[in-house]
């Protein structure tokens, strides 16, 4: 797509909202840079890391190899305005806001990008040896009992 074809294709979109900073969001946010959308570009992510790369986790990061997945961006050259450890409450589509814990966060387009919550076995909940492995503390926790 050209930049003049992106930029047509975006008329009256000045502001886009990302929320969830993992490799969808923070791919959603660079592929409308490299396509040529001038407007404003937010990443909302609960967590307070910079966002990763989730695979590594089970990988390097457990294994002592690497302390994190980081993305290598820089997101503030890329114009792009990251707010971590910013949790989502809700959303109002016909006001075009997103309720956060910092307050009303508005939008012209959302993007929902927040993964997917992972899936428990019935019964392990609480059991010893039983581990959930999803996050950078997740993994963090797990690599001193492994």
């Amino acid at each position: 797509m050209s930049e003049q074809t992106a930029q047509e294709g975006t008329a009256g979109i000045r502001r886009v909202v990302v929320v969830g900073a993992g490799m969808a969001g923070v791919q959603t946010a660079v592929a409308l840079r490299e396509r040529g959308f001038a407007g404003e570009v937010s990443v909302i992510g609960a967590e307070p890391h910079q966002p990763y790369d989730r695979p590594p986790l089970s990988k390097a990061v457990l294994l002592g190899k690497a302390e994190d997945s980081a993305f290598d961006l820089d997101f503030d050259a890329l114009g792009v305005d990251l707010r971590l450890g910013c949790e989502v409450l809700g959303a109002r589509p016909a006001d075009h806001e997103l309720d956060t814990e910092a307050g009303p966060v508005p939008y012209d387009v959302l993007v929902l990008a927040t993964g997917a919550e992972p899936v428990t076995l019935p019964g392990t909940e609480g059991v010893p040896g039983v581990h959930l492995l999803r996050t950078l503390d997740d993994a963090e926790r797990l690599r001193p009992v492994l």
